[in-house]
């Protein structure tokens, strides 16, 4: 690792980014810095080969986060936390675990065959767990805590009133 890697204050700003908002990718660091995409490719891919980042691709985003900070099962999460469809899903399982999948077709308004796909790639990542009685299906977030953690301190990295809104609900659940 170069010692001198963050001496660059362009760089260090581009690390600064990612570290507050891990799971960002390209485009959006590039409008958080309001830096060309060309220099922002030059100090992520310096970044990288300093081992100061890691990225990882997630079906149709390469995302970036700071080297060590984070488990694989934290990035697995914001990975999933950073779109907006995953994130409804997520946030609404958390405030009514073990919903099924008429339910919450209901309430998200999403066709079947969406929700079917995200609803699959969040099992994959392991977000969510899925329990079978007879012919339904229900769905739950088997480590919610761990989920709620990512959330509280990312939270301003969300620029999404629907996280503000859940943090709110969860907390007020708590002074029951």
């Amino acid at each position: 690792m170069d010692s001198g890697a963050l001496e660059l204050d362009t760089r260090r700003r581009v690390f600064e980014f990612v570290n507050r908002n891990p799971g960002c990718h390209l485009r959006e660091i590039q409008r958080g810095l309001e830096m060309p995409i060309g220099l922002l490719n030059f100090h992520l891919g310096y970044l990288e080969t300093n081992e100061l980042l890691t990225s990882k691709t997630d079906r149709y985003y390469k995302r970036y986060y700071a080297e060590g900070r984070l488990s694989s099962q934290e990035k697995r999460i914001l990975s999933s936390l950073r779109q907006e469809n995953p994130r409804r899903i997520i946030l609404h399982l958390l405030l009514h675990p073990s919903s099924g999948h008429g339910e919450m077709l209901e309430v998200l308004g999403f066709k079947p065959s969406t929700l079917s796909f995200y609803l699959k790639d969040l099992l994959s990542k392991g977000i969510v767990y899925q329990r079978k009685e007879g012919r339904r299906r229900f769905y739950t977030i088997p480590e919610p805590d761990m989920v709620v953690r990512v959330l509280i301190t990312y939270r301003p990295s969300f620029l999404d009133t629907l996280v503000d809104r859940f943090l709110d609900a969860w907390f007020a659940g708590d002074d029951d």
